[in-house]
């Protein structure tokens, strides 16, 4: 899973007089059903990319190190690479530096093939920019979980178990800690375990029982502390956008007040669970709370376009004004309802859509064909930083081609309505 460390260590990469090769390639099932077909879109790159570099002044062994990159990566796509629900890879190489570092994503990107003596990373910063990632913490009285949930996938960091006092080692118990970059060193977990007949009497009882007592809130409340601290130094790996809390009521209530402010700030909501349950279980759970605050986040946005939709306003619905916008640079956020797939053809000068390839009816240069003008507006959207949000159904965008965009600035003029919009 990407994290915002994966690009700050791709950033410090050290690669003195060397070139690396960097590679973003839509793989995606809908436009390219077999391995044939996108591997036919690479093999394109590579030939404009060598005809580009043989200008260059470039010594033999770095042209050397990107001939054996584009190796590396032709024989990776053809026999390493699964790409089950994945729509998009990006590759770093260096073969001269030992760089390799595939990722695989269930997201789109625009397909590019780039040499540079740094990496190219904006594919991967656009992505981090445009899509939310959120942590989430179930944590209790002496156990917690700390998990990454990033693109419908959930990846657990760290476990972190603290037993409480007045615990006897349980030689039978065969559960251990697991050992993650943010948790502690390996132990086995111990169990409770009560004696009776002791012949303590009732006073000493009562005393003893009450020094436990505090003793076991001070060893709850440093275990707590340490979950926040391991949990803010996660934040600085990883700069999540979206926290959630889950543990049973008493712990939360206790737990939340110690966390960081700029974590307070990220919260989201709590969900009642306990560490123990399954990755799955804890993976729907977390799932539900997310999707439910993405939908109110969604709505609000895709009805503030709406209501600023008029002309000269900020906001603009339907394939032509989008188009039209992105073409100005000034698309802000855009939203995509992923049933509205339509092929179509669009002007490479004016960005004018339309239904069937021809003459562009405003400049009269030659329409080109699109498989699928909303993924187009998607990688035009990325490759001008814009937010991308993605929603599978919604009742303004259901007569309005599926598509619409928040402006930076109004448009420099109106948009023809495109072919089918309704009025």
């Amino acid at each position: 899973m990407i994290s915002v460390k994966d690009l700050k260590e791709l950033l410090a990469f050290e690669n003195g007089v060397d070139r690396i090769t960097t590679l973003a390639l839509n793989v995606d099932g809908r436009r390219f059903p077999k391995r044939d077909d996108y591997m036919v879109v690479f093999k394109n790159l590579v030939k404009k990319t060598r005809d580009a570099l043989k200008a260059e002044p470039i010594d033999q062994e770095a042209r050397q190190s990107i001939e054996e990159d584009l190796t590396k990566m032709d024989r990776y796509l053809r026999d390493q690479f699964n790409r089950n629900h994945e729509r998009s890879v990006l590759i770093f190489s260096c073969s001269r530096k030992g760089l390799w570092r595939p990722f695989a994503f269930p997201i789109p990107l625009r397909s590019s093939l780039t040499v540079d003596p740094r990496p190219y990373t904006r594919p991967l910063t656009s992505l981090l920019d445009q899509y939310e990632r959120t942590c989430a913490v179930i944590v209790s009285s002496e156990r917690a979980r700390i998990f990454d949930v990033y693109l419908g996938e959930m990846e657990e960091h760290s476990e972190i178990f603290d037993e409480l006092p007045g615990k006897v080692q349980d030689p039978s118990s065969r559960e251990y800690k697991s050992t993650g970059e943010y948790g502690l060193a390996q132990r086995k977990i111990e169990r409770r375990s009560r004696k009776s007949g002791s012949g303590i009497s009732g006073g000493e009882y009562g005393l003893a029982e009450s020094r436990i007592e505090r003793h076991t809130e001070e060893h709850v409340k440093k275990h707590l502390r340490r979950v926040s601290e391991t949990t803010f130094s996660f934040f600085e790996d990883h700069a999540f956008d979206h926290l959630i809390l889950g543990g049973q009521a008493e712990i939360l209530a206790e737990f939340e007040p110690m966390l960081h402010s700029y974590l307070q700030s990220r919260l989201i909501g709590k969900i009642n669970t306990d560490p123990k349950l399954s990755l799955p279980q804890l993976l729907k759970e977390t799932e539900d709370l997310t999707q439910k605050v993405e939908w109110e986040e969604k709505d609000r946005i895709i009805r503030e376009i709406a209501e600023t939709s008029q002309q000269g306003g900020l906001g603009v619905l339907g394939r032509s004004a989008t188009f039209d916008a992105l073409k100005q640079r000034a698309v802000y956020r855009l939203v995509i309802q992923e049933e509205f797939q339509a092929a179509g053809a669009i002007c490479p000068v004016c960005n004018y859509v339309n239904g069937q390839p021809g003459a562009c009816p405003r400049c009269g240069a030659e329409l080109q064909p699109v498989a699928d003008l909303n993924e187009e507006a998607v990688e035009q959207a990325i490759s001008q930083d814009a937010q991308v949000y993605h929603i599978s159904s919604h009742p303004i965008l259901d007569v309005r081609e599926g598509i619409g965009a928040r402006l930076r600035f109004p448009l420099s003029e109106a948009a023809p309505a495109s072919e089918g919009e309704a009025a």
